[in-house]
């Protein structure tokens, strides 16, 4: 999920931290756990630099190149932290999952049930199917309180799996999606991403000066590591929200909301109580230094940790690389419920006004996976909700199929963790490649 690299220099576990200041830093988003390092920039250090010494046209080119990779790395990355986002956001109670459920499986029984190419009848399938003859007729499916459930609109995705690449599918294959949906959000991301690297240190040193620090080996240090990245990700916080919004909701011209980041950010100030509320409502706030505090101790502490436990990389490298492997693992368990939790509530908005003004008309938010009808509360009440409503496992529901399905009483921690095991697999084979590459790549 992330690396465990300070970022201040005189640390034994950053061996190129002198070289380049800006290495470690991290692309803090909800769609994505990896860590895009940074490197080739000359060193900036605040602390010792005079104006004279520095070469502002060499420093604007090194910086171009950087801000450059970083775009296309972006664009690299956010097929799949769309797919994130969505499968994160998307609102799967029991009754849509056991229906998927069944719908796959009429599938395979129909393809089952197929006649041989070769036998004459082949052709009749085929135009009953066609037609829609053969097609079954299910019964309409209700909620907990009985209540017959509305057809899906044409926007929105079916029920999505967990897997990122049958999402990446999905989102190509749907009409009102397409190949270009699979880039929603990524200027937003690059930008968010950009202006990190260029607060955050600043901060950091200027903190790290106040309280004479300069290493995140001393309690000084780490606070002033974890304050400035929480400062920093809640000043950026409304690229986030934006980000979020411009991924989840439709990308049909009919239906689509916003047309762009900026028109984003001035329908969310002017409907939901301008940036005040975005940076200060509990319903925001809360979530987001939650995340940003848990990101910083987690991504950035982890080899102070481990060295507090006496292990040593060089020494002890595969002792040294398990407990990598177990922080890591750790601050996914924690991290993914507070990351799935946040993005459904900055997917939900929070109308004060739905007044128009010049050529903004008044559109509701239309997402294109299925959210919840019932808005959630706030960080908490978003958790219990998605145990509640969300936690039994395909193959629980299987096994109940001739049970009454209702939407609440399937209390489970599924929901909390889509995209899990992918996750898993991504640290254990980080795990693997540590011993057959650098001895620094395991952290």
């Amino acid at each position: 999920m992330a690396d465990f690299e300070g970022s201040g220099s005189g640390n034994v576990y950053r061996p190129y931290a002198d070289l380049n200041p800006l290495e470690g830093l991290r692309n803090v988003s909800t769609s994505s756990e990896s860590a895009l390092h940074v490197a080739g920039l000359p060193t900036m250090g605040l602390e010792d630099m005079e104006l004279e010494d520095v070469d502002t046209a060499q420093a604007v080119a090194d910086f171009a190149r950087f801000a450059g990779s970083k775009l296309l790395l972006t664009l690299l990355s956010n097929p799949f932290a769309v797919a994130q986002t969505l499968v994160q956001v998307q609102h799967l109670p029991m009754s849509v999952r056991a229906e998927a459920a069944a719908k796959a499986e009429e599938e395979e029984q129909a393809e089952e049930e197929a006649p041989d190419p070769d036998d004459p009848a082949y052709y009749e399938y085929l135009r009953a199917r066609h037609s829609g003859r053969a097609a079954r007729v299910s019964r309409a499916t209700t909620d907990h309180s009985g209540y017959v459930r509305a057809a899906r609109p044409g926007y929105e995705l079916p029920a999505l799996p967990s897997g990122r690449m049958a999402v990446v599918r999905r989102v190509v294959q749907q009409p009102t999606e397409g190949i270009l949906s699979l880039f929603k959000g990524s200027m937003t991301q690059w930008v968010y991403d950009i202006l990190h690297v260029l607060l955050q240190p600043s901060l950091e040193a200027v903190l790290g000066e106040m309280l004479g620090a300069y290493d995140t080996v001393s309690a000084a240090g780490a606070l002033a590591l974890v304050a400035s990245k929480v400062a920093v990700g809640w000043l950026l916080s409304p690229l986030e929200l934006v980000r979020t919004r411009l991924v989840v909701q439709s990308a049909s011209p009919l239906h689509r909301k916003y047309n762009g980041p900026l028109h984003a950010l001035r329908l969310i100030s002017r409907e939901e109580g301008g940036l005040r509320s975005v940076y200060f409502s509990p319903y925001h706030l809360i979530p987001t230094l939650i995340r940003h505090s848990l990101y910083a101790g987690f991504s950035d502490l982890g080899s102070t940790c481990i060295e507090l436990t006496g292990i040593d990389p060089y020494d002890r490298p595969a002792a040294f690389a398990s407990a990598a492997l177990v922080w890591k693992t750790l601050a996914l368990l924690v991290m993914l419920p507070i990351d799935t939790a946040r993005a459904r509530l900055q997917a939900q908005p929070r109308y004060v006004r739905r007044s128009t003004r010049g050529k903004d008309e008044f559109r509701e938010f239309r997402p294109c996976v299925a959210v919840s009808s019932v808005p959630y509360t706030g960080l908490t009440n978003c958790i219990w909700r998605i145990i509640a409503e969300e936690g039994a496992s395909l193959k629980q529901l299987r096994q109940n199929a001739e049970r009454p399905t209702s939407n609440v009483g399937h209390y489970g921690l599924r929901g909390l963790y889509p995209g899990l095991s992918l996750q898993l697999m991504l640290n254990a084979m980080v795990f693997g490649l540590g011993f057959i590459g650098d001895d620094d790549a395991i952290m």
